[in-house]
């Protein structure tokens, strides 16, 4: 521990330096602006730690990726320094932490509860806490803490190293190819209804013509609608398209799609005729997952569904039936 003056002005900075990414957390990043948007969602099994060099360029997920983990150095590396701790203790302390502020998060519509980010959080507290270990006493002069830094550097490139490293052996082990692809409406519903349009008529979204291939969710469903497919790991993505037609003058509706009743993810999304913009695709990775479930929910009194899907195409693991 460092005392003192160095003791205050680290517990001063710790604290400013927290106020900065409590408002990235939650106002940032223009997240107050896309919260009616609905883009929230969750996920409670993780893929893994997303942590790699950025060999095909810098780009914006990298970025996300490596920040979430970088972000956190400081809280491993200046903690023990100020307050006098055991890492197990550190970390529980953490994980409790930045979850409630996770759920805080979803429950706000100001962003998503990710395991994925929690567990790249508290990689970065473990190497901040390792770093600031490695570097003998004196720790409180600028010497001191400019030894954490480089310490926390070259701690960061082998653990970067290491994740990229188990993460390439991972995916060769676990690597799947792509089998035939089908449309969601060709699969038995497991539990709700749904009504799919046998014409696949052509409509107009944002001013583009849209001519679906595969299948369209009816205009004849009902305003709100929940539908179950069992998957039974059979499938590796699930995409298609959605979108309000223009000639539905007003009217809000809400998609939601959960895999495992939201165990294994959910994206949820609301969309308006007055969003305009071409229609939206998704693509999910739904390796694993047992079910599908569709809830599709208008905003208003329309006794007829706002929103259409179309092209909902399930994409199956080869050589698995």
């Amino acid at each position: 521990m460092i005392a003192g003056k160095a003791r205050s002005v680290t517990m001063i900075v710790l604290i400013a330096y927290t106020a900065v990414m409590l408002y990235f957390l939650y106002f940032g990043l223009g997240r107050i602006d896309t919260s009616h948007n609905g883009a929230n969602g969750y996920k409670l099994i993780p893929d893994g730690i997303p942590l790699s060099f950025p060999m095909g360029g810098v780009t914006w997920s990298w970025f996300y990726n490596f920040a979430n983990f970088a972000a956190f150095l400081p809280y491993g590396m200046f903690i023990p320094l100020v307050v006098r701790v055991r890492f197990l203790r550190l970390l529980g302390l953490f994980l409790v932490t930045i979850s409630i502020l996770e759920i805080l998060q979803w429950a706000t519509r100001l962003g998503s509860f990710d395991i994925d980010d929690i567990l790249t959080n508290a990689l970065g507290v473990t190497v901040g806490y390792m770093a600031q270990r490695w570097v003998p006493r004196p720790k409180d002069t600028s010497k001191g803490i400019g030894k954490i830094f480089v310490a926390a550097a070259l701690l960061s490139v082998v653990t970067i190293t290491s994740v990229q490293g188990v993460n390439h052996w991972i995916a060769k082990a676990t690597r799947v190819e792509a089998g035939r692809v089908v449309g969601i409406n060709s699969l038995p519903v497991r539990d709700g209804s749904i009504h799919w349009d046998p014409s696949l008529a052509v409509f107009e979204v944002g001013g583009h013509r849209v001519m679906p291939q595969m299948n369209l969710y009816s205009r004849e469903n009902p305003g709100s609608v929940s539908v179950t497919y069992a998957l039974d790991g059979k499938y590796m993505t699930f995409s298609g398209y959605k979108g309000v037609p223009d000639d539905i003058i007003q009217g809000e509706s809400t998609v939601i799609i959960a895999l495992d009743g939201g165990k294994r993810g959910v994206e949820t999304s609301t969309l308006s005729r007055m969003d305009g913009g071409e229609p939206g695709y998704f693509e999910m990775d739904i390796q694993g997952a047992k079910k599908l479930t569709i809830t599709i929910r208008n905003e208003d009194k329309n006794s007829n569904t706002n929103v259409l899907l179309w092209d909902m195409i399930l994409t199956e693991i080869k050589n698995r039936r």
